[in-house]
């Protein structure tokens, strides 16, 4: 098949040149602008025979990659939101478990009032507020703890997606986008 393709492509280029060599009346006696057209149609043709197959399987493999990525990122935002979602009872879980704390750390506190009712007011008082601090440091720290693990949890699928997804073009347009905000901000702070 491969030769057949060769020779058909020298038969093409040759006509030309056969056509010249009749004088005016051209090759087989057809004028040689006839010729010089057939080259050109017969070159176009055998260009199209030899690049469709392989245009075609790049075109199609290209699609099949961009479906795949569409899926790939639709596959992340699933989980993005099943992530964000269990954070979202996770904080609530906490809430609750907090109001519970405070609720429990209540009744504790009025039954310690109860049996230093003999000590004062005073003593009770006390009481209640170091339970109050100890119940909103524990929230903080607890609250502290989650958005920790949270921010760890989407830099690390935020740092997997830019390294699979951004490329070196991607990298140069967020460098320049960034630089022309800073001086813009630059310029809208100096004046």
């Amino acid at each position: 098949m491969n030769r057949l393709v060769v020779a058909l492509l020298l038969w093409c280029f040759a006509l030309p040149a056969w056509a010249e060599e009749g004088g005016g009346e051209g090759f087989l006696g057809l004028p040689s602008l006839f010729w010089k057209t057939a080259n050109l149609f017969v070159f176009f043709g055998l260009l199209v025979y030899l690049l469709v197959r392989p245009l075609s399987r790049f075109f199609r493999a290209r699609r099949e990659q961009i479906v795949s990525h569409m899926k790939q990122a639709a596959h992340q935002q699933q989980e993005a939101e099943r992530l964000r979602s269990d954070m979202e009872q996770r904080v609530a879980a906490l809430s609750r478990e907090i109001a519970a704390l405070k609720e429990r750390f209540r009744r504790d506190g009025e039954r310690e009032r109860e049996a230093l009712g003999h000590q004062g007011d005073e003593e009770a008082a006390r009481l209640v507020a170091q339970i109050g601090h100890e119940a909103a440091r524990r929230v903080e720290e607890a609250r502290r703890e989650l958005a920790s693990e949270a921010a760890a949890v989407a830099a690390e699928l935020a740092l997997e997606l830019l390294e699979r997804e951004l490329t070196p073009e991607d990298r140069e347009r967020i460098f320049r986008t960034t630089l022309e905000r800073l001086s813009a901000r630059a310029a809208g702070g100096a004046r």
